[in-house]
């Protein structure tokens, strides 16, 4: 048993010793030292290209990082992704926002598999194979102020606009002084090695406000709520409040956009680091993303990414936009992890 213990336990803190090389068993609040840390690792396409600098933008997306920016989404959407991660890891990640007339309800998924284990009794001898899972399921609610109910499927002028070419902007009279949103999460997180299982509920919250000139701040508080048993140990939630700043730049006849994005970010068991986002619209069409955080203990410190607009291929169906995004965030001598997403609107 000590050996499977040992095998699984490795596995285990791969995952977190990738998002926090540094960690270590050391008194008081040091990096790896909280529970459920799978829940640090980047699982959206679009938000992981831009190194997770996402709090003060808008999309589906938005759920994990500021579910109050999800009341300013004026449309309904999916977002989903798997992710190639280390050591024979997967990730897969799912989120739903359906929009309506009293705000925006939002779905979340996340799953993280460890992959086959082999596992040992206490004489070292093979008795076969074991897996770890790691789930999260959130729903959120979040609402704007101003509320617009006739502008369900369109998208508000005040808003960094998304690359989609058939959602209508709002064209009629709008107060523009600002827009101002706010949101919540409720989920359940849920983890098992073998036999044994442990769970934990949290709850996320944020805040939106957007200025005129498309000036987007954003503030959210993520993951609170109860510690995480586990065997005989108990650990808090990997704790994190987001703080951030979007602006976009437009050339001639918006033959492209750039979107520039800021956010200060401090976990409980890390310090204060700043991550900075990058995205390069072309035609409407490619979307070439880049991303850094200055975090000594991210692991993953740039990012690259893209994305394709296939608008074209929704002409005659229900959907109003469909997009493909990629993503690849290297961990040194770890190696590097690809994420493949998909978007759609309607």
């Amino acid at each position: 048993m000590g050996r499977y213990l040992f095998s699984a336990r490795v596995l285990l803190l791969s995952a977190v010793f990738a998002v926090c090389p540094a960690g270590r068993a050391m008194a008081g609040e040091s990096p790896g030292l909280t529970g459920a840390n799978f829940l640090k690792i980047p699982v959206a396409a679009m938000p992981a290209a831009l190194g997770e600098t996402y709090t003060a933008l808008i999309g589906p997306d938005s759920a994990i990082y500021n579910p109050g920016a999800l009341g300013l989404l004026g449309y309904s959407a999916f977002s989903g992704s798997h992710n190639t991660y280390l050591a024979g890891i997967t990730q897969e990640y799912a989120a739903l926002s359906v929009r309506t007339r009293y705000g925006t309800a939002g779905l979340t998924f996340s799953s993280l598999s460890s992959g086959d284990i082999t596992a040992y009794d206490a004489d070292d001898q093979i008795i076969g194979e074991t897996e770890t899972s790691h789930r999260v399921i959130g729903l959120t609610f979040a609402r704007s102020w101003p509320n617009f109910p006739s502008d369900i499927g369109m998208i508000d002028p005040m808003i960094i606009p998304p690359s989609w070419t058939r959602v209508k902007e709002v064209r009629d009279y709008r107060p523009k002084a600002y827009r101002f949103a706010a949101g919540v999460t409720v989920k359940a997180i849920m983890e098992s090695l073998d036999d044994d299982s442990s769970s934990a509920w949290a709850a996320d919250a944020g805040v939106m406000l957007v200025l005129p000139g498309r000036v987007q701040i954003g503030a959210s508080a993520l993951n609170i709520g109860t510690s995480q048993d586990f065997y005989s140990e108990s650990a808090a939630l990997p704790t994190s409040f987001r703080f951030g700043l979007a602006k976009d730049f437009h050339t001639v006849k918006d033959l492209m956009v750039f979107t520039l994005a800021t956010d200060a970010v401090k976990y409980r068991d890390a310090g204060l680091y700043q991550s900075f986002g990058l995205e390069v619209d072309v035609l409407r069409f490619l979307q070439v993303r880049a991303g850094f955080r200055n975090a000594e203990n991210s692991g993953a410190r740039s990012s690259v990414g893209f994305g394709f607009n296939l608008d074209k291929f929704t002409e005659s169906g229900f959907l109003k936009g469909i997009r493909v995004d990629y993503a690849s965030l290297g961990y040194g001598e770890l190696g590097s992890t690809n994420r493949i997403g998909l978007q759609a609107v309607w």
